[in-house]
């Protein structure tokens, strides 16, 4: 059953203070259906053309009041229910007076007498705490578990557009709980990030990668202590670290850089490092708590290696395909591959290495494990060919495959799109699989125990998945005017709430801060 709300916030304006009817060219969105984030009980989305943030829930939107300026980015923390949002606030400082008249909105301010401040806001529910104003150019947010701490930085594989003088050494470290920031240098080009924790699960320290060395930074002292430890010693070599993981007990980062078979022990406490040789230039490391071991893989090369935490001793198994995705489950890792022409998945056994090999249809795209550690499903992608036998047949379309992970069985599926995301609901006898496809207006639905299956429509194609605290699901879908699906998976049910965008039309980013007459 669908129930819909449609919440037009052109209502308000009334019959004769309508926008002009005629056609209007939008160079950007009116709202980030890919980038929602969601607390425990809402919905939150960007709308660029109006800078705002809105809040949606199955009852309703809510535009949450920031003051001038344009949303650029949010994110959720861990804590369920805080909403870190960077908002950059305009001034126009023209220095012709007349011309200072003019200026109405920021489409009217020239480039060269614009200014630019960017504030972070904590948003918790339609509560917004006071800005704290950062300096640098951030685009992603790493959070502690304990939902104290975040730190933010610039990643550069996640597209960088610099303007002006750019400080390309430091991160900002951000308290949520005391609302308080703080810049701090840790070294050229930081883009990775790990926390350490006492045995209480609180956040002591950070652990943050960037060329040619590894920063500690105590997250409890003020101001924040910084303790660098130096890849290369030599200024003409240059070490870019491409994977890190920290051992269970935090003792121990473990880094790997780019072109080289040297595997980083960085002792945290004793302020040391041991150096490890692998067999080659990992593509991926994962470490697994239960096992306490290390994983990695090395993509063009048919071995993986399971590295123990007391010695740094490497075992190597032989693979029949490389690959290089490591997906830990609890003693066990997935070893997979997202490259063209690799069809192997193998479940190994970290106590033993034991090895099991999976046989999929496609290259996998995505890997995706149930809650309860039974079943994983692969979203795999066509490989083109043509004739009309089963494998042919497969190479052809897009799929999903279901792995049960208690045995050596698994169960290929041919679907309509290509595989979105998959999302897991587990009831009193049921374990059920939610997957999206692109360009499809409905929701698959397969239950993991049965083996049954339904079709759940949708208003729209779908373009993200995420749970809420109560087990509801939220869907966000391709519609030009905001369309967001609230959907109970047992007794699928759905609620749509739409048309929140449609503000951007008439109610662009035209807020300047008042300039001098």
């Amino acid at each position: 059953m669908r129930h819909l709300a449609l919440f037009s916030l052109l209502a308000g304006c009334g019959w004769n203070h309508l926008p002009q009817q005629d056609n209007q060219f939008l160079d950007e969105p009116l709202w980030d259906a890919a980038g929602a984030v969601a607390t425990a009980d809402a919905l939150y989305v960007r709308l660029p053309r109006a800078g705002a943030l809105a809040r949606v829930t199955a009852d309703g939107v809510e535009r949450i009041d920031l003051g001038e300026g344009r949303v650029t980015r949010i994110a959720s923390a861990p804590d369920g229910q805080t909403v870190v949002t960077f908002l950059e606030r305009y001034t126009c400082f023209p220095d012709d007076r007349r011309e200072a008249r003019r200026v109405k909105d920021l489409e009217d301010c020239d480039d060269d007498d614009l200014q630019i401040d960017t504030e972070i806001l904590l948003v918790r529910g339609s509560d917004v705490s006071e800005g704290q104003a950062v300096t640098g150019t951030y685009n992603a947010l790493a959070f502690s578990d304990d939902g104290r701490f975040a730190i933010a930085y610039l990643d550069f594989a996640l597209g960088v557009q610099l303007e002006g003088v750019v400080n390309l050494t430091g991160i900002a470290v951000l308290d949520l709980v005391d609302n308080v920031s703080e810049l701090v240098t840790v070294g050229f080009a930081p883009d990775q990030v790990l926390f350490t924790y006492d045995d209480g699960g609180n956040a002591v320290s950070a652990v943050v990668l960037s060329r040619n060395q590894v920063a500690n930074v105590n997250l409890l002292t003020e101001p924040a202590g910084v303790t660098q430890f130096p890849l290369t010693l030599d200024p003409d070599t240059e070490r870019v670290p491409t994977g890190v993981a920290l051992t269970p007990d935090g003792r121990y980062a473990l880094i790997s850089t780019a072109g080289s078979s040297d595997l980083y022990a960085i002792d945290l406490d004793n302020e040391s490092i041991n150096i490890v040789d692998l067999s080659g230039t990992p593509a991926t490391l994962q470490v697994d708590g239960t096992a306490d071991r290390t994983v990695l893989v090395y993509g063009g090369r048919s071995v993986a290696e399971v590295m123990e935490h007391d010695f740094f001793e490497v075992d190597t198994i032989e693979l029949d395909e490389g690959m290089n995705q490591v997906t830990p489950i609890g003693g066990s890792a997935l070893l997979w591959s997202d490259n063209i022409g690799r069809h192997d998945l193998y479940r190994l056994d970290l106590e033993d290495n034991e090895l099991v090999e999976y046989r999929l249809q496609n290259p996998a795209v995505s890997l995706h494990v149930a809650p309860t550690l039974e079943f994983a499903v692969a979203l795999t992608r066509p490989e083109g060919g043509s004739g009309n036998d089963v494998d042919a047949i497969y190479d052809a379309n897009p799929g999903m495959e279901v792995i049960d992970l208690s045995d050596n069985d698994s169960q290929p599926f041919l679907l309509e799109g290509q595989g979105l995301g998959v999302a897991f609901a587990q009831g009193d006898t049921s374990l059920n699989a939610l997957v999206l496809q692109r360009g499809v207006d409905y929701l698959f639905r397969y239950d993991l125990y049965a083996r049954q299956s339904e079709e759940i429509d949708l208003a729209a194609p779908p373009v993200a998945i995420g749970t809420l605290a109560d087990g509801r699901f939220w869907i966000t879908h391709n519609s030009p005017l905001g369309l967001v699906s609230f959907l109970d998976p047992i007794t699928g049910d759905v609620t749509e709430v739409g048309g929140f965008a449609a503000q951007g039309v008439i109610d662009p980013v035209d807020l300047v801060e008042e300039v001098l007459p």
